[in-house]
Order: C-alpha cells, then structure tokens, then sequence
C-alpha cells in the first residue's frame, strides 16, 4: 500500500469536525483540547512528552506529524521550536498553517522513520504519535532515530505492540523493547495506556453509528468510507497493549 499517496489524500482534508467530535467523546477527559489529533494520543501522553522535553533539552523533532497538533501542543507547552516530519506534503502544509496561527517556531520537512532529514545528532527529544506502526523497517527507522539524537536524548513514542499480524499493515512486532535496546537504547518507559481498548472501540462504534454522514462530509461513497472503518476495526482486533515508551540514547 502506497501510504505517501493515502495519507496525502486524507490530509489534504480539512479536519473533519464530526471526527473531533468522536475523538472527544471517546476519550472523554483525556481529549487533548488544541491538538487537533488524528489519532488517540491522550493529554495525559502528551503532558509527559513535554515534560520529557524540559527535562532533556529543547530540540524537539516529531516523525509522523500529520497536522502538526499534537507536536506544535507539546512545543507550545514545553516552551521550544519544533522540526516536524511527515511522508505527507499535505499534511506539512496543514501543519505550517497552525504553526503561524500559534506563534510556534517551526521547520516542517518532508521525509520518513527510514530516512530522516535531520542531521546527525541535531535533536535531543523525538516524539512520535501512533505513527510507528506504518514504518516498514522498523530495525532501521529505530538506527535512524539512533542517528539523529544527541547522546543523552531520548525518544519518546505512543504506538501498538500487536499479538497477529493485521492485514493491509506493515510488519508488527509484539514488543517494541527489543528494537530500541538491540540499538544502543535505554528503555526507561514502557506503560500500557489506560482504557486504550474501551476508547478505540468506542470509536470505531460512533464511527460506524454516523458512518452515513461521515462519508458524505468526506464527499466519499457510504461503502468506500464503512470498508475503511471495518480496515481500522480489522488492525485493532490485532492489538495486544497500546503504549508510551520513552527510550534513552545509551551512549
């Protein structure tokens, strides 16, 4: 599956304000209000992202940044510039917008996990919201995080280890620990988010109840849209645990 073309094509569309909407009732207290997120990233997640940011330096980069919300959140909050990364060049632009409109300094490039367009040791904090999974060679996005940091940064990552193989999805792995260990890493976070699977159910329930209205917002045929659904449903009945690693470069 080519995603380059997939998420150009969902992020060239306006944030859909049905979708805000589902996204704030299934996680209820813990919406990150701001962030605009396209995914289930918490403020709970994010507040820890940005204290790790205070407590490591303020080069912050976010790989898969989409829109930019959740990323431009935590730079606003932890007060630091930010370079964000995407595969999408519509989703960068999105993301530029808000960036001005929120008065933080940032540098959006094109580029993948695999391929970072950042110099050797140029961050000293990289972030990244449930992006990790559409990575196709984890091993070697893990050397390239590796690549970028400064000694002592860390990365910081909410992502899915899997217990099956979802279809139509990149290779998984049941545990992310290995990976990042295995290339110099210190694991010193790895919590399983509460209520990960209540809140992504919840979801994809008020998806499928307003699938009708959905489509017709995205101008897409009703079955087209309920297959997309199903695919998302389909990748999350692989899920072992969703959670926040937060790894150390060892050396």
């Amino acid at each position: 599956m080519d995603y380059t073309e997939v998420f150009n094509e969902a992020l060239a569309e306006p944030s859909s304000p049905m979708m805000t909407a589902i996204w704030r009732e299934a996680l209820g207290a813990e919406y990150p209000e701001g962030a605009d997120p396209y995914s289930w990233v918490s403020r709970s997640e994010l507040d820890i992202f940005a204290e790790i940011v205070r407590a490591t330096g303020p080069r912050l980069v976010d790989v898969g940044c989409g829109r930019g919300g959740p990323g431009l959140w935590v730079a606003h909050a932890a007060g630091v510039p930010l370079i964000g990364v995407d595969i999408a060049q519509a989703g960068l632009d999105a993301a530029a917008a808000s960036a001005v409109a929120l008065g933080v300094p940032a540098d959006y490039r094109l580029g993948a996990f695999e391929s970072l367009p950042i110099s050797d040791g140029e961050a000293d904090v990289v972030m990244s919201v449930d992006a990790f999974l559409f990575t196709p060679d984890k091993p070697a996005a893990v050397r390239e995080l590796t690549r970028v940091l400064s000694p002592g940064g860390r990365v910081a990552m909410a992502t899915w280890d899997f217990h099956t193989q979802p279809a139509n999805r990149p290779p998984q792995v049941d545990d992310h620990r290995p990976l990042f260990e295995s290339a110099g890493f210190v694991v010193e976070r790895y919590d399983e988010t509460e209520e990960w699977e209540r809140r992504q159910s919840r979801s994809i329930e008020l998806m499928l109840a307003q699938v009708e209205l959905l489509a017709e917002e995205a101008g897409e045929p009703v079955e087209e849209f309920r297959a997309g659904i199903e695919d998302m449903a389909a990748s999350i009945a692989c899920m072992m645990r969703r959670v926040l690693l937060v790894a150390r470069r060892g050396d």
